[in-house]
């Protein structure tokens, strides 16, 4: 009889219940929050060590380019200052005089800028010290959470082992509770479940239980007729009539 086979769904449900909280009180225990806790620590220095090593090797690629630039800056210098020797012991008009001034205002303009470069080099030398120390700590609070990860994991797996017979128990509960089901009603049931926790719901009175919403009289007079299986026009839960 229908009814005989929606009490054995029930039962099936009840049993999936008592195994489905166990597992999630094996799987939310003090040492497994702190498990979890520790391997997100892990991943986020994984990931700043990342970015930190990155920006290291931007800071060293630039601070290279700068460098090539102050060797490029002397040898103009250098090359200014020569063309100035060459002409210094000659008695030169007005107007090449003028240009000696002007290469010497070069000379100056190249200095400076030589000087605005050392001082960036300077600036990226701090930064890569600051960011090698960065890294050092990083990796020292990787190696600190993968300690405690491996302890942590070996204590949990010892909780689980420990909760094994009980959680082998449960899951016999449930494939024997699964036997005598009509496989198109236990279809129905996986496929409710899939978006509510509990497929199915008692009648009380005249409300679903799961949604506590008042059913329609058709509905009601549905229940009554033998053969019928009879979903909450709500929430969709399978409906079910306790005997008294």
């Amino acid at each position: 009889m229908l009814s005989n086979d929606l009490k054995a769904l029930w039962d099936y449900q009840a049993a999936e219940n008592e195994l489905e909280s166990y597992e999630r009180t094996l799987m939310n225990t003090e040492t497994r929050k702190k498990l979890v806790h520790q391997q997100q620590v892990y991943k986020n220095n994984q990931q700043k060590l990342k970015q930190l090593e990155q920006e290291s090797m931007l800071l060293q690629n630039k601070m290279s380019g700068i460098a090539s630039q102050i060797d490029t800056l002397q040898k103009q210098m250098q090359e200014k200052k020569d063309e100035i020797n060459e002409v210094s012991g000659y008695d030169l008009e007005d107007m090449f005089l003028e240009d000696v001034r002007e290469m010497i205002q070069e000379c100056e303009e190249i200095k400076a800028s030589v000087e605005v470069s050392k001082r960036k080099i300077v600036e990226i030398m701090h930064r890569l010290e600051k960011s090698e120390t960065e890294i050092k700590e990083t990796l020292i609070k990787m190696s600190n959470a993968k300690k405690q990860f491996d302890i942590l994991k070996e204590q949990h797996a010892k909780e689980v082992a420990a909760g094994k017979d009980d959680l082998d128990r449960l899951r016999a509960n449930v494939v024997q509770a699964a036997k005598g089901i009509e496989p198109s009603l236990m279809e129905r049931y996986k496929a409710i479940k899939q978006h509510r926790a509990n497929p199915m719901a008692k009648l009380v009175g005249d409300r679903c239980e799961g949604c506590k919403m008042q059913l329609p009289s058709g509905v009601l007079q549905s229940l009554k007729v033998e053969g019928s299986i009879v979903e909450c026009e709500n929430c969709g839960r399978i409906l079910f009539v306790a005997e008294d």
